[in-house]
């Protein structure tokens, strides 16, 4: 049997950056989250519903893991979701460059990742959450998935392509290589 071929150095490098922008764009809707939670906005975000309702069950069984889990709650929920937006990152620049270089690529991708999670993941989870959800919360977490998004794309320079950069940067990257 084959193995793949490992990628490229420019395209480790384009994966890298998509990880790294994806978590921060995470960490900054983790931002937003604290900000609509705290003003009453939000009762409970997707990732918290998520780990309180399903992912804790199967340590349960083991007490001392469960208290030390427990305590660490709040930690493990946001390093899951950033590890979520970093793959989500991933996933992103794997998209056509044709994709990734329209203005609106990275909320509509945002969006869609809100709508595939809730799609799909939800329900095969069985979330209780989800079905007590009010609409100001469907604006909020839609709102926060156009802000990741926005950060996941903020700099479309690496979507396109180096004959399309400007001479003088174009000269700079290829300097770097």
């Amino acid at each position: 049997m084959k193995r793949a071929a490992p990628p490229a150095a420019g395209e480790r490098e384009r994966l890298l950056a998509g990880v790294v922008r994806g978590t921060l764009a995470a960490m900054t809707m983790t931002a937003l989250r604290q900000v609509t939670t705290g003003l009453g906005l939000v009762e409970q975000t997707p990732p918290d519903a998520v780990l309180k309702q399903r992912g804790f069950g199967v340590v349960v069984r083991t007490p001392r893991l469960a208290f030390v889990l427990a305590r660490r709650q709040v930690a493990l929920v946001e390093l899951a979701h950033w590890i979520y937006g970093a793959a989500g990152g991933a996933a992103f620049v794997r998209l056509p460059r044709s994709m990734r270089r329209h203005r609106w690529a990275g909320p509509g991708y945002g969006l869609a990742t809100w709508i595939a999670f809730e799609l799909s993941v939800v329900p095969a989870l069985g979330v209780d959450q989800a079905r007590r959800i009010k609409a100001m919360e469907h604006l909020m977490f839609a709102a926060d998935h156009v802000l990741y998004g926005f950060v996941l794309a903020a700099d479309r320079d690496w979507a396109r392509s180096e004959r399309r950069l400007p001479a003088r940067r174009r000269r700079k990257r290829l300097a770097r290589r």
